[in-house]
């Protein structure tokens, strides 16, 4: 269970800096999800990158939710 908490944080977190790097373009949340999604299945979730990625995913997610309204 931990293992889909760690892989959900770090595809949110891509998104998220996906999205930043592309001008926060509204209305292709999708879009940059799945980008993510390809990153995680390219390179493993290690523990180290799940504790970062877990404490600055909070933050962006808000972030992004309130931008992409």
């Amino acid at each position: 269970m931990a293992s889909s908490k760690c892989n959900e944080n770090y595809i949110r977190e891509a998104a998220y800096y996906l999205w930043q790097n592309a001008g926060c373009p509204m209305g292709q949340d999708e879009k940059f999800w799945s980008m993510a999604v390809e990153q995680m299945s390219a390179c493993k979730c290690t523990k180290t990158a799940c504790k970062k990625s877990a404490s600055t995913a909070k933050k962006s997610t808000s972030t992004a939710k309130k931008s992409s309204k």
